[in-house]
């Protein structure tokens, strides 16, 4: 087994994770199947996809170049992913996690909800709260005070196993 064969078995994680290891010129080094899948075969070039473009970004903010980035809900070549980028200083990698079809992911999410025991309304709160929406857009867009939005998101929380509650406060 030649080593692109030994990172790919070890980097493979089923069927949602994409790999792909490039030098600081954004010259790819490796991509796991998943990520050859996505982006299509680069190794050896430089890479011109999306993470490349959230690497820029990145590195315009020098001072936060280095470490961990999480970028989530992007397209590439017509996939949504999210992505995790990580810059040691000597090379970059980034891990692409492949999201379900938005569709069966909100069905899903609604069913687990409900079996929780969320009512109606908590259900459509939590869909928003998970959208991203800040207290006062939800309230606002729902035609409630914040008041009783923060009843309805104790109520809701309280349904929820620890590990779904907000660790801090949500944005007002």
């Amino acid at each position: 087994m030649n080593l692109n064969e030994m990172l790919n078995a070890e980097t493979s994680m089923g069927k949602k994770l994409g790999v792909c290891v490039k030098d600081l010129e954004q010259r790819v080094l490796f991509q796991n199947d998943n990520s050859i899948k996505t982006c299509g075969p680069m190794a050896g070039q430089i890479c011109n996809k999306t993470c490349n473009t959230l690497c820029k970004k990145i590195d315009e903010c020098a001072a936060v170049s280095p470490g961990m980035h999480l970028f989530k809900d992007h397209e590439i070549d017509g996939q949504k992913v999210d992505i995790t980028i990580v810059n040691d200083g000597e090379r970059i990698m980034t891990f692409m996690y492949l999201l379900e079809n938005q569709q069966e992911s909100k069905l899903k999410q609604e069913a687990f909800f409900r079996e929780k025991g969320l009512t109606k309304s908590e259900l459509r709160i939590m869909s928003m709260v998970l959208e991203g929406h800040t207290n006062a857009a939800i309230a606002e867009k729902l035609f409630i005070s914040k008041a009783t939005l923060k009843t309805h998101l104790n109520n809701i929380y309280k349904k929820l196993p620890d590990s779904m509650r907000p660790s801090q406060g949500r944005g007002a």
